[in-house]
């Protein structure tokens, strides 16, 4: 008995004694600054980021000239105000003593970009004359020069190429984006099933990163729907973007943004997006991800994930049947055989089968075609029990609405 009280006690001994050198010699991981990832692959929670912004500080200032701390702190602290919709002050400041400590850097030119974008610059700034957002623009095309394989930062490399129009240096980085394997394959599956019921000089209107991106991708990595026309919506905005899709669609560029609040804003979108279609007469589609029904909802056709602009009616349940039999691939909605990339909105975006398809649902109940209604009712519950990043009532609210 005395011998194994004292086995025992040797063994708490050895097991204290390790956990005192952790706490001496280590740190825990709530101490080890994290990497920082685009909130549409990897989404927190606001605390999450600014613990994150804390720690990266703190290697900001015993290592002044580590980009990749700055680049870290930045984007950290970007979400957190992002996610909490506090002053972008601090963000400011950190953009500010980032290109005193490190000027004419990666961080640098990346950054002084990224800012541009999310904050603005203010009178005063050198990036704030009349050429600034010029000069802006050429060094972010040095940075991403510098680092074409830093995957990381592919989003902000296309978002910046979409506007100078290099179609060359478009391609290749979405080239490497799909070669790389860290896109989302779900994502990737989504788009194609958006696309591929289109004819081939369509303009499709997205929404935003991830619709936009996947497009792309299937585009310049895959070699896929090169005649249709990609038009990230909210992106017309920016000067350099709507003269390069007017410039590559042979139209006259449409008119300066107007209005300060956001209902002026989207009435002003909404003028663009109908003159693009006017002006070019092609054939327009709409992905299902927009946040709100445009004034012109009537005058859209649903045909599945996409809603078809047109000015007179047509049987579009027949592109819907069309498209979902015959064209769609959604072995995916079932199974994967890859990590999901993208948990924070790959299971959200195909969502949107149900909406999009509950109208060829009730139909084929209505027609007595049992063995649709299964598959298809089969997959829509599918999608929801895989979705588990979405709060429970929401997905109720979808059980409820395929089941009635």
């Amino acid at each position: 008995m005395k011998k194994r009280l004292a086995f025992l006690l040797a063994a708490l001994a050895v097991v204290m004694a390790a956990i005192a050198a952790s706490s001496d010699n280590g740190r825990n991981d709530d101490d080890t600054p994290q990497r920082i990832v685009t909130f549409v692959k990897e989404e927190h929670e606001p605390e999450w980021y600014a613990r994150q912004a804390k720690l990266w500080r703190a290697v900001t200032e015993r290592e002044p000239k580590n980009e990749e701390a700055w680049m870290a702190l930045y984007h950290a602290t970007r979400y957190h105000i992002m996610f909490t919709d506090e002053d972008y002050t601090p963000l400011t400041d950190i953009w500010k003593a980032m290109r005193k400590a490190v000027p004419d850097t990666y961080a640098d030119y990346k950054l002084t970009y990224c800012h541009a974008q999310f904050v603005g610059l203010h009178d005063g700034e050198p990036e704030a004359q009349p050429d600034g957002m010029e000069r802006i623009m050429q060094n972010m095309v040095k940075a991403i020069r510098m680092r074409p394989d830093e995957v990381n930062a592919y989003p902000d490399y296309v978002a910046c190429l979409m506007k100078t129009g290099d179609r060359e240096l478009l391609d290749d980085i979405l080239k490497r984006w799909y070669d790389s394997g860290t896109y989302s394959a779900s994502l990737l599956n989504y788009a194609y099933n958006e696309m591929i019921g289109l004819p081939d000089d369509a303009i499709i209107f997205t929404n935003g990163d991830a619709d936009t991106y996947s497009k792309l991708i299937l585009q310049g990595g895959k070699g896929l729907f090169a005649g249709v026309k990609v038009v990230c919506a909210p992106m017309l905005w920016s000067e350099h973007y709507r003269e390069t899709v007017c410039r590559e669609l042979g139209i006259t560029a449409c008119e300066t943004p107007s209005g300060a609040t956001e209902e002026e804003y989207d009435a002003w979108q909404e003028r663009a997006e109908l003159y693009i279609i006017s002006q070019t007469g092609r054939p327009a589609y709409f992905g299902a991800g927009a946040k709100r029904q445009p004034s012109f909802a009537d005058k859209l056709y649903s045909e599945g994930l996409v809603s078809r602009y047109s000015e007179r009616r047509y049987d579009n349940l027949a592109a819907k049947r069309r498209n979902y039999e015959s064209r769609y691939l959604t072995d995916y909605l079932y199974e994967t055989f890859v990590p999901e990339t993208y948990e924070a909105s790959a299971y959200k975006l195909n969502l949107n089968y149900i909406p999009c398809l509950k109208s060829l649902l009730d139909w084929y109940k209505e027609e007595g075609d049992k063995d649709r209604y299964r598959e298809l009712h089969s997959m829509m519950t599918t999608i929801l029990r895989r979705t588990e990043n979405v709060p429970w009532e929401k997905r109720q609210s979808y059980y409820d609405e395929i089941n009635r």
